[in-house]
């Protein structure tokens, strides 16, 4: 039998994430990512679900995020995230800064690719 040595995940602290988010800013080539950064930690969305979310899954009124699909084929199922006002703010300004849509298809799913 394998012994399981990972590591249980820690969330971070707020100034550990404030730090994070300070250096994103101020960096030239990671600032682009910083609203995604901030959008991870507060949803816990998989890195491979919040890649494959496309506009459709937002829901702005009722505030909440719809997902049902990931890269990985591993899916834990259909969920509602809901969308606190700093995730709120931040899909805002990722959807404001797409600029070209391009469509690919993965394994049946149409996903789109923002440059």
């Amino acid at each position: 039998m394998i012994e399981d040595d990972t590591e249980p995940k820690v969330p971070l602290k707020a100034e550990q994430e404030e730090s994070l988010l300070s250096f994103i800013q101020s960096d030239c080539v990671y600032q682009k990512y910083r609203d995604e950064v901030i959008i991870l930690p507060e949803t816990w969305l998989r890195i491979s679900e919040l890649c494959v979310l496309t506009e459709t899954d937002f829901d702005f009124e009722n505030r909440v995020i719809n997902v049902d699909h990931q890269l990985l084929r591993r899916q834990s199922g259909i969920r509602q995230i809901p969308m606190s006002e700093k995730v709120y703010e931040a899909l805002g300004r990722v959807l404001e800064n797409r600029r070209e849509v391009k469509l690919t298809t993965i394994d049946g799913l149409m996903l789109y690719h923002f440059s």
